[in-house]
C-alpha cells in the first residue's frame, strides 16, 4: 500500500508540476488506531517547480486536495505551510510527527523536525488538544448516537486526554501513537485499562455499551478542570520566522 501512495503523490507532481517535500500518513493509521475500513489519510507540503509563479500577480495555488475512495490527500504550500508552522499548527506538528513517511527532502525534514521540536509552542498544542477532548464531550452529553459513533468519539476524547497529560507530565512533544502514549502516561489503572478497550474495539469496528460510556464520561470530566490550569502553565514557544524564511529561501533557489 505504501508504494501505491507514493505512485500516487508522484503522479501528483508531474499532473500539477510541483516537487513534493514531505508526505506522511496521518489519521487514524499514524495513531496505531486502523482498522480495516480505515481511510488513508495522506498530508504533504510542496513547492511549486516554477519558482516565477511566487513573484507573480496571480499567487500560485496553495492547497491541492484528491479523494478517491479511501484516499484522502491534502497538501500545502512551502509558504502557507511554514505560516501554520510559526503558529504551531498541530495538523503540521503531526504530519511531522507520523511513523509513516513516504516522500521525504532528506535537508528540509531535517530542519523542520529541528524547529518543531525546539520552537514549538506546548501551550498552543495544549489548547487545541483540551478543545478537541471538550468539543467531543460535549457531543456526547448533548446527544446520543449510535453506538458505533460514540466508540469513534471516545476515542478521541481519550487520544487528546493521553496527549495533554503526556505534555503536562513530560513537558515535551508527544508521539502520535496511542499504544506510545498509554505506556509513557502515570494513571491509575483501572483507566488505563477502560482506554484500552475502546482502542481495541476501534480496531475491531466493534461497539461499546451505554452502561461503559457513562461509566467513562463521568470519569474524564473530573479531570478535565485540572488540565485546563495545567496547560496555562505549559511553555509559549519560541519565534522561528528567520529560519523559516532561510529554509524557504534555500529552497526556492
Amino acid at each position: 500500500m505504501k508504494e501505491n501512495l507514493i505512485s500516487r503523490l508522484r503522479y501528483l507532481e508531474k499532473n500539477e508540476d510541483i516537487t513534493i517535500l514531505m508526505a506522511a500518513v496521518t489519521g487514524s493509521h499514524s495513531f496505531g488506531l486502523s482498522s480495516v475500513q480505515s481511510d488513508f489519510d495522506v498530508r504533504f507540503i510542496y513547492v511549486h517547480n516554477d519558482k516565477r509563479s511566487y513573484l507573480s500577480l496571480s499567487q500560485p495555488v496553495e492547497v491541492i486536495q484528491v479523494k478517491e475512495g479511501l484516499f484522502d490527500m491534502e497538501g500545502w504550500d512551502l509558504f502557507k505551510s511554514s505560516r501554520l508552522t510559526l503558529k504551531s499548527n498541530p495538523a503540521l506538528f503531526e504530519l511531522f510527527q507520523s511513523p509513516i513517511r513516504l516522500i521525504t527532502h532528506p535537508d528540509y525534514y531535517r530542519k523542520m523536525t529541528g524547529l518543531i521540536a525546539d520552537c514549538y509552542s506546548k501551550k498552543a498544542l495544549g489548547h487545541h488538544y483540551y478543545r478537541m477532548m471538550s468539543d467531543n464531550l460535549q457531543q456526547l452529553t448533548k446527544t446520543r448516537g449510535s453506538e458505533r459513533k460514540e466508540l469513534k468519539i471516545w476515542v478521541q476524547v481519550y487520544r487528546s486526554y493521553l496527549t495533554l497529560e503526556y505534555i503536562i507530565q513530560r513537558g515535551s512533544l508527544p508521539p502520535l501513537s496511542v499504544w506510545e502514549l498509554l505506556d509513557s502516561v502515570s494513571m491509575d489503572q483501572g483507566m488505563k485499562n477502560r482506554m484500552t478497550r475502546i482502542f481495541k474495539a476501534k480496531q475491531m469496528e466493534e461497539c461499546m455499551s451505554n452502561n461503559e460510556s457513562e461509566n467513562n464520561l463521568s470519569l474524564i470530566e473530573g479531570k478535565s478542570l485540572s488540565i485546563k490550569n495545567e496547560i496555562t502553565k505549559l511553555h509559549q514557544g519560541k519565534n522561528m520566522e528567520m529560519e523559516l524564511n532561510e529554509l524557504i529561501w534555500a529552497i526556492l533557489e
